[in-house]
């Protein structure tokens, strides 16, 4: 007798198994879960990627399959394949839909290398995407970084340190450039008799904090020139405590 019992509990617990197994089997190939609509969020007013084009990559055969079986990694891995894609998210939202949100890079600067020509750089100091006439914003160029790749994340961050500094209100950097022996070189320009006058700025080696301080210095010195209409040749702003000038013949 004790026996039977367990035969018929072992018995019902295999039957309950495979009746739940075939449950899901059936459920997950469903015509009721088969995707019919791929959604994509709204795109900003200037988005580098078009939304027919976000739709192509993630390539989601709508009518085919269910969302129980679509893999969202591979998703997600196309999408990404597009140099401007930073961020993927991806939500199944049953029983039909998918919902597909992006967040794109954000270029802060554009890049002139010798093997791929002119790219955007982002906030990381990423390279990425070749510059196109469609996106072509205002940014700061930077050049001769193709043997010091490592030093293309301080350039931004020298950028950032330099728009938020007193000077970046005067003062706007055209480009940098990278010197191995005088380190980063900012183009600028200030204001002299009604229109703008370039200078290149000697900037040194490092980053930091004693950049910071230098660059509140040059802001006086830059305010000074342009009051004063002197147009100035070159100016080494890595001189220490000083800011050292050179201005133009006649000034």
């Amino acid at each position: 007798m004790r026996g039977f019992r367990r035969f018929l509990i072992v018995f019902m617990s295999v039957s309950a198994f495979i009746a739940v197994g075939a449950a899901v089997f059936l459920t997950t190939r469903s015509p009721l879960f088969v995707i019919q609509a791929v959604e994509l969020a709204e795109q900003p007013d200037e988005a580098p990627v078009d939304a027919q084009t976000i739709l192509r990559l993630a390539a989601v055969p709508t009518g085919k399959i269910s969302l129980f079986e679509l893999d969202l990694f591979e998703v997600e891995r196309r999408i990404l394949a597009n140099p401007w894609v930073e961020e993927v998210y991806l939500q199944k939202r049953f029983p039909q839909t998918l919902s597909i949100a992006v967040r794109y890079r954000e270029p802060v600067a554009l890049i002139q290398t010798k093997k791929q020509g002119l790219r955007y750089v982002d906030v990381r100091g990423g390279v990425f995407g070749a510059v196109t006439l469609m996106y072509q914003p205002d940014l700061p160029l930077l050049s001769h970084f193709d043997s010091a790749e490592q030093r293309i994340p301080e350039a931004i961050q020298l950028i950032r340190d330099w728009q938020n500094s007193p000077v970046g209100k005067d003062a706007e950097i055209a480009s940098i450039v990278w010197d191995g022996e005088k380190g980063f070189r900012a183009l600028t320009s200030y204001l002299l008799r009604g229109g703008k006058h370039r200078v290149m700025v000697d900037l040194g080696m490092e980053s930091g904090l004693v950049l910071k301080s230098n660059l509140e210095h040059l802001a006086r010195v830059l305010r000074y020139l342009s009051h004063r209409g002197i147009a100035a040749r070159q100016v080494w702003a890595d001189a220490g405590k000083k800011i050292v000038v050179k201005t133009a013949r006649g000034s």
